[in-house]
């Protein structure tokens, strides 16, 4: 129950009697404050200066009745009225109902009610309503989901700001327009399947749909009105974000079960047989162990490298969204990892031309990018004596990084799925995880890498057609303030 002295009311009557009995009892037994007026004219002078939470007016009064005062009231103020009639006007009172008067009383039934306690008791339980109404109509307003009110025949009967800023319109202009005319109509179709749906279940219905690349979940909630016809409310909320950080969740769990596999299997496998052959060495027969040493050493370093991969993608994923990129001189890399990789194995590694004194889009991740490129160009070669080239070209707003080997090239038919994750071949001694590497540093940097035959290609310049190899290029973009 509403607390009474929140109350307001406003008593209209062209009899001094009535009006002055009437808002003495209120206030005094009641606790309701009242003004009063003895005509509609000055009843909607008052409210053009005051405001108040309840209109109680006869309908009988000269000039203006109480159904025309009530039309004017509500057109322009929309606050609760009460309707007292005489004896005889039941049929203005069932006419004032349809029109939407709250509440009507006879003049003699008040009087009847001992300190006007029944008229009390209704305007404190239409005040509350009208309240609850204008909280509602509030939150309905400001919230971001999209609410609109729908016929089963697809009308717009009334839409919140929400849904007409998000179709470029106003709410008014959504009114009585056909719900296929705001959203597409197979969208429409499926939501008023919905609606239908949750009309005859008598209970609300929750689904998903999309609009373009926007991802929605939807509530229709079924209305009925006091005529009998069905309609329902749908709420749509905007889960588009939503949807992004479930795929962005599912491709990290992706990419954390290639790490585990490569954990699990790679290195476990590399780390027995540095186990078996170390075993072997010890129980040579002929004192010369060198075989198995040689063994142990590439498995060793194979699980350096495996080892040093695996920290770095486990490093890109954890940048995620955040992935910070910084100028970074592009010429110290490729000199430090041209140089590492020389070391580390028998392998010509030669630097066509000048690398070029330039920054690029990138972070600290660059020099695993480089190294492995140059890393699957050594060990992807089969030949007896491997060379390896890599090209820098400057472009206006890119730079392009080609590392060519002699090897025996990529398939057409694998070249795009060479940098997938765990690709690679049934001879292969790698894992293929640091091209996967590469691909997603490639990405996160603004650019791309991809692979070419050598034999397409001027790497070295003096090469010939015919010439075996592949040559992997990644375009990285320069940096810019």
């Amino acid at each position: 129950m509403l607390a009474s002295d929140t109350l307001d009311v406003l008593v209209v009557d062209d009899s001094d009697f009535f009006v002055s009995v009437t808002a003495d009892k209120l206030g005094e037994e009641h606790g309701i404050a009242t003004r009063t007026a003895n005509s509609g004219a000055e009843a909607l002078s008052i409210l053009e200066d005051e405001s108040v939470d309840c209109v109680v007016s006869d309908y009988q009064m000269p000039e203006m009745n109480g159904l025309e005062l009530y039309r004017r009231i509500e057109d322009r103020y929309g606050i609760p009225f009460v309707m007292v009639t005489g004896e005889g006007d039941e049929m203005v009172a069932s006419h004032a109902m349809s029109a939407g008067v709250d509440e009507y009383f006879k003049k003699d039934e008040i009087a009847a009610q001992d300190r006007l306690e029944l008229l009390a008791n209704r305007i404190k339980n239409v005040v509350a309503q009208q309240r609850a109404r204008n909280r509602y109509e509030m939150l309905v307003d400001n919230t971001p989901d999209e609410i609109v009110h729908v016929d089963t025949d697809g009308t717009i009967v009334a839409a919140n700001s929400a849904m007409a800023t998000s179709f470029g319109a106003d709410e008014e202009d959504l009114i009585g327009q056909q719900l296929g005319h705001v959203v597409p109509g197979d969208v429409a179709q499926g939501r008023i399947e919905e609606g239908k749906r949750a009309i005859t279940a008598g209970s609300a219905v929750t689904f998903q749909d999309s609009i373009g690349v926007r991802h929605f979940h939807n509530i229709a909630v079924p209305i009925t009105e006091g005529s009998g016809d069905e309609s329902f409310q749908l709420i749509s909320r905007d889960i588009t974000q939503q949807k992004r950080r479930e795929r962005e969740l599912a491709a990290t769990n992706e990419e954390l079960a290639v790490i585990n596999r490569l954990v699990r299997h790679d290195i476990n496998n590399d780390v027995q047989l540095l186990l078996s052959w170390a075993e072997v060495a010890k129980q040579s027969a002929e004192g010369e162990p060198w075989e198995y040493l040689d063994r142990i050493e590439d498995a060793s370093e194979h699980i350096a490298e495996l080892t040093t991969v695996v920290g770095d993608i486990v490093d890109s994923i954890a940048h995620g969204e955040t992935f910070d990129l910084e100028p970074v001189p592009l010429e110290p890399v490729v000199t430090t990892e041209v140089e590492k990789r020389r070391t580390a194995d028998d392998v010509t590694i030669s630097v066509v031309g000048d690398v070029p004194s330039v920054d690029v889009c990138a972070n600290e991740l660059l020099r695993s990018l480089v190294g492995n490129l140059l890393s699957n160009a050594v060990r992807h070669n089969d030949s007896d004596d491997p060379t390896v080239w890599v090209v820098v070209e400057e472009e206006a707003e890119d730079v392009i990084v080609s590392v060519a080997d002699d090897g025996p090239g990529i398939p057409d038919d694998q070249k795009d799925e060479i940098f997938g994750k765990g690709e690679m071949g049934t001879e292969s001694p790698g894992t293929g995880i640091g091209l996967y590497l590469v691909n997603r540093l490639a990405e996160a940097y603004g650019g791309r890498v991809w692979v070419d035959d050598r034999e397409d290609t001027d790497i070295p310049p003096e090469s010939t057609p015919g010439d075996s190899g592949a040559v992997f290029r990644v375009r990285i973009p320069k940096y810019t303030a």
